[in-house]
């Protein structure tokens, strides 16, 4: 029995090799026709058919007719020269004659009888300028300024302040009178040096003006007065 299986065995193994071989020419085969199959049919697809045979034919053409040669132009004939013809000018005709025209004789002019102009009238005298007022006598404005300047020290008050600080000094004024008396202004023209004092003197003056009358001789009259003040803590 041990024989008999040892026999057995190769005869298997031979066997199954060859059924092994036939599967995988088997598979080779199927292979080779899903494959090559399809890549034969694009390649002859490829490959260009015969042409067929061109028949040409022949028709025997008639020959056309020869073109005509272009007739040469007719020569242009040189009129003959003409003789001058000379034309008689007409002789000019004699210009009229004017006959002279007889001027009327101008109208005579109507006598013009001039009316007697009336003399011319005598302009009318201008009317003489008033005449300007005397001049103002200075010793009458003198003794007026006097007169206000002795009112004025009856109403001078020394300021405190200018006694404190020892302050003296003297002012000049210049007071200007219009023609109905009353003061049209008043002002300094040379200070003391302090304001105190200054405005002093505009005040005493002020006061003291409507205390005295006018003269008689200044009265309607614009007039300006110089005036002084005078402080001295000496007396």
């Amino acid at each position: 029995m041990a024989g008999n299986a040892a026999r057995v065995a190769p005869v298997r193994d031979r066997a199954n090799r060859v059924l092994g071989y036939a599967v995988l020419a088997s598979l080779l085969l199927h292979v080779l026709v899903f494959n090559v199959l399809p890549l034969a049919r694009d390649m002859s697809a490829l490959v260009p058919r015969e042409a067929e045979p061109l028949i040409a034919r022949v028709e025997q053409l008639e020959p056309a007719p020869p073109a005509p040669e272009p007739a040469a132009p007719p020569r242009a004939r040189k009129p003959a020269p003409q003789a001058p013809v000379l034309v008689a000018k007409p002789a000019p005709a004699p210009a009229p004659v004017a006959e002279p025209i007889a001027e009327p004789a101008p109208p005579r002019p109507d006598p013009v009888v001039l009316a007697p102009q009336p003399a011319p009238a005598q302009p009318a005298p201008a009317p003489s300028a008033p005449a300007p007022p005397p001049a103002i006598d200075p010793r009458i404005r003198s003794d007026y300024a006097q007169l206000i300047n002795e009112e004025a020290e009856r109403h001078k008050v020394y300021p405190r302040v200018a006694i404190d600080n020892v302050w003296q000094g003297e002012i000049v004024l210049v007071m200007a009178i219009r023609d109905d008396g009353r003061i049209a202004s008043l002002r300094v023209t040379q200070s003391s040096g302090h304001r105190v004092l200054d405005d002093q003197a505009l005040e005493m003056f002020a006061r003291a003006k409507p205390q005295v009358r006018v003269p008689a001789a200044l009265r309607g009259r614009e007039f300006e007065l110089e005036l002084r003040a005078v402080f001295r803590l000496d007396g």
